[in-house]
């Protein structure tokens, strides 16, 4: 074999090589982008859900609480473009260990059992913990307790995926100067490749935000879907759909740049 047929095979499995490595890399980013929707869509589910405690709020939260949850799980199936009833719409609530509706110094834990239907059937049924004092160490030895209880339930649905509480940076669930609050896990979500790898992420939408704390995200982004710019509320390139958080760290964690015109 001559030197020329041997570079004419190098050449060849060079390019192969280049295209699966294209090809990797844009089902990395492709992921990359579907993980940051569902991160916009659960935030944006939060806070939807926040608002209904918001409301009722000098009330206590208590009567409301299951709006609120039903709200949740509303705006996240939307997002996600699931029907009302059906069976991946009781799927979602299974890749949701845990829900936390919070009063100031007072929590209540949200979870689901398997229960009868009054037709015989086994069906999800939802559970409210009895009023837990929101202190440091003690909310995450219960949102342990109630994620190795959720494992139990999904492992019932066929769901392997083992859920735990995650670790997180200066206490996110201890944000009670935010007056109400709504807290989701969201874990074990499939991906769209074939690997098994899951998409996990939590969420937290507080009442009591201060407004000079406030800072909103278009859903949409401005311009390229990559650019996405934080804004305060007078901006005028802020849009309707939008969606607020209460710190800018908490924007940057989202891939969000300040914006230019707003911004101090």
């Amino acid at each position: 074999m001559r030197i020329y047929h041997f570079t004419l095979i190098f050449a060849v499995f060079a390019v192969i090589m280049l295209a699966m490595a294209a090809f990797s890399i844009e089902e990395t980013l492709d992921e990359e982008r579907r993980a940051d929707n569902l991160d916009l869509l659960l935030d944006k589910a939060s806070q939807s859900a926040a608002d209904v405690l918001k409301e009722a709020h000098a009330s206590g939260v208590y009567g409301v609480r299951d709006l609120s949850v039903d709200t949740f799980f509303a705006s996240l199936a939307a997002g996600l473009g699931l029907s009302d009833g059906t069976p991946a719409l009781t799927m979602l609530r299974l890749y949701v260990p845990v829900i936390v509706v919070a009063d100031g110094d007072i929590m209540y834990v949200c979870y689901d059992e398997f229960g009868r239907s009054d037709d015989g059937t086994s069906t999800l049924v939802r559970k409210w913990s009895d009023p837990i004092t929101r202190e440091h160490g003690k909310f995450e030895k219960c949102l342990d307790y109630y994620c190795n209880k959720h494992n139990e339930v999904a492992q019932r649905a066929g769901i392997t995926y083992i859920f735990n509480i995650p670790e997180t940076e200066g206490g996110i669930y201890l944000r009670g100067n935010e007056g109400a609050g709504f807290f989701a896990l969201f874990q074990g979500y499939p991906s769209e490749r074939s690997d098994g790898k899951t998409y996990n992420s939590y969420s937290f939408a507080g009442t009591g935000i201060d407004e000079a704390e406030q800072f909103f995200i278009n859903l949409e982004g401005e311009g390229f879907s990559s650019e996405r710019y934080f804004h305060r509320r007078n901006c005028r390139f802020l849009t309707e759909e939008s969606i607020m958080f209460g710190s800018k760290k908490k924007c940057a964690a989202f891939g969000a740049f300040e914006c230019p015109e707003c911004g101090d």
